[in-house]
């Protein structure tokens, strides 16, 4: 596993999950936290970007911006979406440890939105894929999947 990393990424099929354990993780490490979504949605509340957000390429170039700032902070824990995750993994893959959090399928139909249900097993195939570390989460309590994660960095941080 590559230990150069100053930014630990979370990503899982559940947004709120996602968040729920990137703020417990931060706290664990002593690490700043930050949320994309929270992030992409304050940028576009700038009252002259309102302007602009009819185009798709504006709501694109908003969200390149955010995630590349995002990509300079260090110490820090950030949660991510899928979608947001793999349209800038390119941005965000360096100096990042990106944690995929492997839900259960029935978790995500329950919590996951309709899109990552549907497409549950590309998404996680593709998780999978371009995550450092994959953790499988058996029981969805948060302090436990922390504690898995700091277990399997095998005391890197």
């Amino acid at each position: 596993m590559d230990t150069n990393f100053n930014k630990v990424v979370i990503v899982s099929l559940c947004d709120e999950f996602s968040k729920k354990v990137g703020k417990t993780l931060s706290q664990e490490l002593d690490m700043m936290f930050c949320d994309t979504k929270d992030l992409v949605e304050y940028e576009l509340i700038d009252k002259d970007a309102l302007k602009k957000i009819s185009t798709k390429e504006y709501l694109e170039g908003a969200e390149k911006k955010v995630i590349a700032h995002i990509a300079s902070f260090e110490n820090v824990v950030v949660a991510i979406n899928f979608d947001y995750l793999a349209n800038n993994f390119d941005i965000l893959k360096y100096e990042s440890l990106v944690v995929f959090l492997k839900l259960k399928k029935e978790y995500v139909e329950k919590h996951g939105g309709t899109v990552n249900s549907l497409a549950y097993k590309s998404r996680t195939q593709k998780l999978e894929k371009i995550s450092t570390l994959t953790i499988d989460v058996e029981e969805v309590e948060t302090k436990k999947v922390c504690k898995k994660i700091i277990n399997a960095l095998g005391g890197i941080v």
